[in-house]
């Protein structure tokens, strides 16, 4: 399968909540180590991650155009989220039938490690979805802001969630 992954926020001025830890910091961790484990299977990954950008608008432009020009079986955002500091969880945003369908599949396995499941919820509000060719899910792996959310958050384990639920 070919992947695109979009690794969230990291392009300056595109930097992401912060809460006890920083979005961008997180999906850094997170995407780069999904990027690994599907090419340690046999994938074929393109990150779409820009690494420049003169907007919050641009850098999403950026990410859409990359991911539109290398055609994929699916394009993956992902990000980290913050409200309160008391919402917890995780939740998955697709917008087709086979995105949510892939959406379900990663939620069931982040949730497994014990985050509590916030369900798959349409993703028509997210920019990349909306514009990317690509089947596409973008996925909140848990609350930044929440000590519940990061005294469970494990890079490694997070990111074979995520693998395990789009190639499973």
């Amino acid at each position: 399968m070919k992947f695109n992954i979009d690794i969230g926020h990291n392009c300056p001025p595109d930097g992401g909540a912060v809460g006890i830890r920083a979005e961008n910091h997180l999906t850094m961790e997170v995407g780069k180590l999904v990027i690994q484990k599907l090419e340690a299977l046999g994938h074929t990954v393109i990150n779409c991650t820009p690494t420049k950008a003169t907007s919050v608008r641009d850098s999403l432009q950026q990410r859409v155009k990359k991911s539109n020009a290398v055609k994929a079986d699916l394009f993956v955002s992902i990000h980290f989220n913050a409200f309160n500091g008391q919402a917890h969880g995780t939740e998955v945003f697709a917008i087709s039938q086979a995105g949510k369908k892939y959406a379900q599949n990663v939620l069931n396995q982040i949730c497994s490690l014990g985050f509590f499941n916030r369900k798959v919820k349409n993703g028509l509000k997210y920019f990349v979805l909306r514009n990317t060719k690509a089947v596409a899910i973008l996925i909140e792996c848990c609350f930044c802001d929440s000590k519940r959310d990061m005294d469970m958050y494990d890079a490694e384990k997070m990111a074979t969630a995520i693998v395990e639920g789009l190639t499973k």
